[in-house]
């Protein structure tokens, strides 16, 4: 009896029971098939006496003494049923290790060409590169037209939401024309047109047990490869310098933070994104739990929040891929194409300003900290 091990490769149940524990053994393999295939298999092995205690030890060290996968394949046999199901969970897991043998591909290759004689393709037998030439011109002009395209298509734009405790930081003091126009805005916490061309650091906070300003980005990313895109990480690159401090121009809080998928610690060694836990501490890098395997023409957004309690950050993303196998690394800035930058709050500034909800402008209040 044989399984197919994905795109019709036929596999033996040794080879496949040696595949399934390929990936229930590598740490590069997508987690949820990887989980499903272990629950899949557990019973078979977990429950025999034979194997109970092999099955333990290998839950406890990942080492594969040979009886499991003889016992596995045992089971394969005699189980139609369970085993395409485990060909099709290993081969989703291991996908991108393309781990299925040269010689069954070549087999499976074989099966093929004997279907489409069967089916009447006489011509494409009695010239077998006509055909394959072809695809392959289709091919190359497919990824010529993705790396034209960017092979993933990554935008960032900045989220700010109305309840955010929100306001600006200047790396100057306002000059005095910049500030006669900051104190004539009425009607709302925003800046006058003077008061933007000194380029303001937009900050948003929250407290999370320390003080921790944040950058809070919807980033989406599209995949314009004629094949499957594995992304395997996600980093944040920092050039960091002291908290802006020439002038605070801040409007306060009005609500909450919302829920943060991706977090990044931009003060931390080499930042990668991580996991928020319900306390706002930021647990686990994210690519321990599922890697995220973008289809050709799909879409995959990302709330991206990066977050600084002592410096100013100049960061951008990296977004690491695999495509075929290869690694590649892409870049994420701001819709300039310039650095993303989120500032803590300074000791001391030299100007401060704040919004007077009640009547609509801005204050002058000297210099001193933040307002608490």
């Amino acid at each position: 009896m044989q399984f197919r091990a994905g795109r019709g490769v036929p596999m033996d149940p040794d080879a496949l029971a040696e595949l399934a524990f390929e990936a229930l053994t590598s740490t590069r393999t997508l987690r949820s098939a990887r989980e499903h295939l272990h629950d899949l298999v557990e019973p078979k092995l977990a429950h025999n006496p034979g194997t109970a205690e092999l099955w333990s030890g290998f839950t406890r060290d990942r080492r594969v003494p040979p009886e499991l996968p003889a016992a596995l394949a045992a089971e394969l046999r005699h189980d139609e049923r369970f085993a395409n199901r485990v060909a099709e969970l290993a081969n989703r897991a291991l996908w991108r290790r393309r781990l299925i043998p040269r010689r069954d591909l070549v087999l499976g290759i074989g099966v093929a060409l004997v279907g489409t004689a069967a089916a009447g393709g006489i011509n494409w037998l009695l010239n077998p590169a006509i055909e394959p030439l072809a695809q392959e011109e289709v091919t190359k002009a497919e990824q010529a037209k993705a790396r034209s395209k960017g092979v993933l298509g990554v935008k960032a734009v900045h989220q700010v939401r109305v309840d955010d405790a929100f306001g600006w930081a200047f790396a100057e003091p306002l000059s005095d024309a910049q500030v006669r126009d900051l104190l004539a805005v009425e009607g709302g916490p925003e800046l006058g047109p003077l008061t933007l061309a000194a380029r303001p650091v937009y900050i948003a906070y929250h407290h999370w047990g320390r003080l921790y300003n944040f950058t809070r980005l919807r980033m989406t990313v599209v995949n314009h490869w004629p094949k499957p895109v594995l992304i395997t990480d996600i980093k944040a690159k920092v050039e960091r310098s002291d908290p802006l401090s020439g002038a605070l121009v801040w409007a306060g809080a009005q609500g909450g933070v919302e829920v943060i998928d991706l977090g990044f610690d931009l003060e931390e060694a080499d930042p990668h994104a991580r996991v928020a836990n319900e306390d706002g501490t930021l647990g686990d890098p994210w690519t321990y739990g599922e890697n995220v395997e973008l289809e050709p023409g799909q879409t995959q957004p990302f709330n991206v929040v990066g977050r600084a309690g002592s410096a100013c950050c100049k960061w951008h993303l990296e977004i690491h891929a695999e495509i075929e196998g290869q690694p590649q690394v892409f870049e994420v800035k701001d819709e300039q194409g310039k650095p993303f930058v989120t500032t803590a709050f300074a000791d001391h500034y030299r100007q401060r300003f704040s919004y007077k909800i009640d009547g609509g402008t801005w204050v002058e209040r000297g210099e001193g900290g933040m307002f608490r």
